[in-house]
């Protein structure tokens, strides 16, 4: 077995380094892709989150509207169409000074992980109720019988 052989064994050896680093490469992209890369269950529940904000939204968009905290255990679909369940909370409506401020928390477990995602979203000045009319502050009416 002369420099062919010693030639062949070199190559084996090198191609196996070569095969186990890439195994590695594509194990951490594969890892990588699973950690960052779409995942239903949080993709559902943002979705879900999304209608309940445009809800609470309208609920409190008008003066003097207010929503109490609540909790709903809910099932959410996902893309699948199968359903995952899930707790909603609406966790904190906040008067701050000119507005109001909504918070939602949802969780789900998925995949024997639990999933936690929360949306806040402010509203600046409530409007006044439809139909009603409403004075600004030191503004007098026109008098009636001016020339």
């Amino acid at each position: 077995m002369g420099q062919r052989g010693q030639a062949i064994i070199e190559t084996i050896v090198a191609t196996a380094i070569v095969v186990l680093v890439l195994g590695a490469a594509l194990s951490a992209a594969i890892t990588a892709s699973a950690h960052f890369g779409s995942d239903p269950a949080r993709t559902a529940l943002d979705a879900a989150l999304q209608r309940e904000m445009r809800t609470a939204r309208n609920l409190v968009k008008y003066e003097h509207a207010s929503l109490a905290p609540a909790s709903i255990e809910t099932t959410i679909p996902l893309a699948d169409g199968s359903p995952l369940p899930a707790t909603l909370h609406l966790t904190l409506v906040t008067p701050s000074p000119g507005g109001i401020v909504v918070t939602i928390a949802a969780q789900a477990t998925w995949n024997g992980a639990v999933e936690h995602r929360s949306m806040t979203s402010g509203l600046l000045v409530p409007a006044p109720l439809p139909g009603t009319s409403s004075t600004l502050p030191g503004l007098a009416p026109a008098p009636t019988g001016a020339p």
